[in-house]
């Protein structure tokens, strides 16, 4: 039974090495099977900033009246198909803010440095993003994950602590997120009570 049980271990601990050896999970490799949301500020005066995520906000609102998407296909059928609500909302918002730059979009393949977002790594390349531009666009950007369903609405100044998702299967994120900090304790623990198993069980044949 011991040699069963030490065989299942090392079997699990092969499996999980590469996700220990990180320490951070990565996001599938697939980049096709993404669609990112961009939002660039026109600077990083404070007062772009701010407006910039009150675009954030009204976008996510149009965005989160859309039907589920079953794919990174369907999702971006759906962002063409809701750009010209997405730029309407984002440019009440902006004159409301009473500021009078431009307002454009951009819908397709773009490239990207490596990212952290929230505990998965998006690793640099060529993703389907939808871009918002405010003004010249040069400021920092706000940026999530539209599909897979990811979008955190992240308030000012705060962590991804506050994060929730826009998306109608949060279940499905939070598990995610937190995968890495259960398993080591659960492999420790597991470990733990096999030696005390097998310590105890040698005590019995003495």
């Amino acid at each position: 039974m011991w040699a069963v049980r030490g065989r299942r271990a090392a079997l699990l601990l092969i499996m999980l090495l590469p996700l220990i050896l990180t320490g951070t999970p990565a996001a599938p490799a697939g980049e096709e099977a993404l669609l990112r949301l961009h939002i660039r500020a026109h600077s990083d005066a404070p007062a772009d900033q701010e407006l910039k995520y009150a675009v954030r906000d009204a976008v996510l609102l149009v965005l989160a009246g859309l039907p589920q998407p079953q794919s990174a296909e369907d999702a971006l059928r759906q962002a063409a198909a809701a750009l010209p609500l997405v730029l309407d909302a984002a440019r009440d918002t902006v004159a409301a803010a009473g500021c009078s730059y431009p307002v454009r979009a951009a819908l397709g393949p773009a490239s990207f440095p490596t990212r952290m977002y929230g505990e998965i790594v998006y690793r640099a390349g060529t993703y389907q993003a939808l871009q918002i531009y405010l003004g010249a666009g040069r400021g920092r950007n706000w940026w999530c994950v539209l599909f897979p369903p990811l979008c955190f609405l992240e308030a000012e100044g705060e962590s991804l602590h506050q994060a929730q998702t826009v998306a109608a299967s949060p279940q499905k994120t939070q598990p995610l997120l937190r995968f890495k900090s259960r398993l080591l304790p659960w492999l420790s623990n597991f470990f733990t009570k096999t030696d005390t198993w097998r310590h105890n069980f040698r005590l019995l044949k003495k």
